[in-house]
């Protein structure tokens, strides 16, 4: 059984600020949920490592 993941979601800009994080299970199901949630926006959707520093 598989773990899902932390995505952070971030607008991009010069200095990105995290809007949110979700818990998907691929990056592809991270990209619909937050493409569900703002619609009409360009956002960033990378994963999250434990410690919560992006990889």
């Amino acid at each position: 059984m598989q773990t899902p993941k932390h995505f952070a979601i971030l607008r991009p800009a010069q200095n990105p600020q995290p809007l949110f994080t979700v818990y998907a299970y691929s990056l592809e199901q991270a990209r619909a949920l937050v493409a569900a949630k703002v619609p009409g926006e360009t956002i960033v959707v990378g994963p999250v490592s434990l410690d919560g520093a992006s990889q």
